[in-house]
């Protein structure tokens, strides 16, 4: 995928790098998505768009414009900013399709959740790991975004079942925004270590 600009040629100088650590671009994946989120929720928190599937749309350009100029901060690369947001639209967009055609297909049923976040997060993966050109372990990748999305949709999911009402909604948008912004967030750092030539 070089089309996006973002796999540095072998012989190029690497960037600089923006975070010093994985644990560094997860916390700070973690707030700025997690506000992306909180955003995207407010749609359904406070009913803002009448019809469940225009409501679902709307969430969904939410995430597909915002999402990447949120993260787009995590990429090293020089003038991410205007190409990182085109590559995470087509990565959320994957994982989207993936989570419904699950969640659609099994009716909600036979835990279709975790079975359409899995897919989702497995297409979203493979589709960043090869526009930054990167050897990481697709398995790994995949098992820490996996974790860190699923403790955030599934804690935010208690807090609004405890909370109720628009806060418990906002609350659970932001649970599920933290622990998905964590979990790019590595994601992002680790494919570029081979850019940076740093362990």
């Amino acid at each position: 995928m070089k089309f996006f600009g973002l796999n540095p040629a072998a012989d190029a100088p690497p960037p600089p790098a923006k975070f010093a650590s994985a644990a560094a671009a997860m916390l700070y994946g973690s707030v700025s998505f997690g506000a992306v989120s909180v955003a995207a929720y407010a749609i359904w928190a406070f009913r803002w768009v009448p019809g469940q599937a225009t409501m679902y749309a709307a969430i969904a350009v939410v995430y597909l414009g915002l999402g990447g100029l949120a993260l787009g901060r995590l990429v090293d690369a020089p003038g991410a900013w205007k190409r990182f947001p085109a590559l995470f639209a087509l990565a959320f967009l994957a994982y989207a399709i993936g989570w419904c055609a699950c969640w659609f297909g099994l009716r909600g049923k036979y835990f279709a959740d975790y079975w359409g976040a899995a897919a989702g997060l497995a297409a979203m993966t493979a589709l960043l790991r090869s526009a930054f050109g990167s050897a990481e372990s697709l398995p790994r990748l995949l098992a820490v975004l996996f974790v860190c999305h699923s403790v955030g949709y599934y804690a935010g999911g208690e807090l609004a079942g405890a909370v109720r009402g628009a806060t418990g909604r906002l609350l659970w948008g932001a649970g599920h925004g933290l622990g998905f912004g964590a979990g790019l967030g590595y994601v992002l750092w680790r494919c570029q270590r081979r850019a940076r030539k740093t362990d």
